[in-house]
């Protein structure tokens, strides 16, 4: 079974409506896909549609951004999005988000860069990917990377970090109504072995149930050590492209991955 679990669609950050990228992923072979938009499941019913029409199996997902000793990102796969409740803790967290936005449009203004964020939600979810779009439609930047090189990656001199759900909290919402969290990209952590272990504990304690240990970025011996680790405290193993456009992740269905059986299993796929 080929499959890529993480991937954004223009509900988001990504370039692509989340019946495109089905479409994409059924065109290259692909089994199974999770769209997986930032702190939003806006595009899932379309892409789970589209996909029942092409007889693909789809993962219901979002990638959920969380923030303790470092920023951290847990994919929540199979959440029950029809519940009400669910409905307004989603809301709170994309409020976060929303105020975080505004705090890097205001750092971006006194650079004198000027972004239009009401011009931005009307595309959908805004995040930094989508601001740093603008920037290079504006000409301020020449590509993505330039501008989070420049300006919105990590203490850079617009990064904003703000209020969010801590990592522990993430895992602990995405239980609360079925899901299965997922810690993504580990190696964006930037943490040492060692220091991983001791950062994975308490989310193992609270219920996270798997690693994204193949993640296209990680190498043998990354996708190794990672893969050691859900071994060792019984956690599945995912991976995906992070497909957002031709300049962030990887091009859709160039690096899928094969899930184990036990993994195949607990998504049931």
């Amino acid at each position: 079974m080929k499959c890529d679990l993480h991937i954004h669609s223009n509900c988001s950050d990504g370039i692509f409506p989340p019946e495109k990228l089905v479409e994409m992923a059924y065109a290259r072979g692909l089994d199974c896909i999770a769209v997986t938009d930032h702190d939003t499941f806006d595009g899932v019913l379309r892409a789970k549609t589209r996909a029942r029409e092409l007889g693909m199996k789809y993962l219901v997902g979002a990638e959920l951004s969380s923030v303790g000793t470092c920023e951290a990102h847990i994919l929540a796969y199979n959440v029950d999005v029809d519940s009400d409740e669910f409905q307004q803790e989603l809301s709170a967290i994309v409020d976060m988000r929303n105020n975080r936005n505004a705090a890097i449009v205001q750092k971006l203004a006194e650079h004198g860069i000027n972004i239009n964020l009401d011009s931005l939600r009307k595309e959908g979810t805004v995040g930094r990917a989508v601001i740093a779009r603008e920037m290079v439609r504006q000409g301020v930047c020449r590509d993505v990377p330039e501008a989070f090189d420049k300006y919105l990656g990590n203490d850079k001199c617009c990064y904003v970090s703000t209020k969010r759900l801590t990592p522990v909290q993430a895992v602990q919402f995405i239980l609360r109504y079925g899901g299965i969290p997922v810690l993504a990209h580990p190696k964006q952590l930037r943490l040492s072995e060692a220091e991983f272990e001791k950062f994975l504990k308490p989310l193992v304690l609270s219920g996270l149930g798997g690693i994204e240990a193949q993640y296209f970025t990680h190498n043998m011996s990354e996708r190794s050590f990672y893969g050691k680790m859900a071994k060792k405290y019984k956690l599945i193993v995912t991976g995906g492209s992070d497909f957002h456009d031709y300049t962030h992740g990887v091009e859709l269905g160039t690096k899928s991955f094969s899930p184990n059986g036990y993994t195949r299993t607990i998504l049931g796929i």
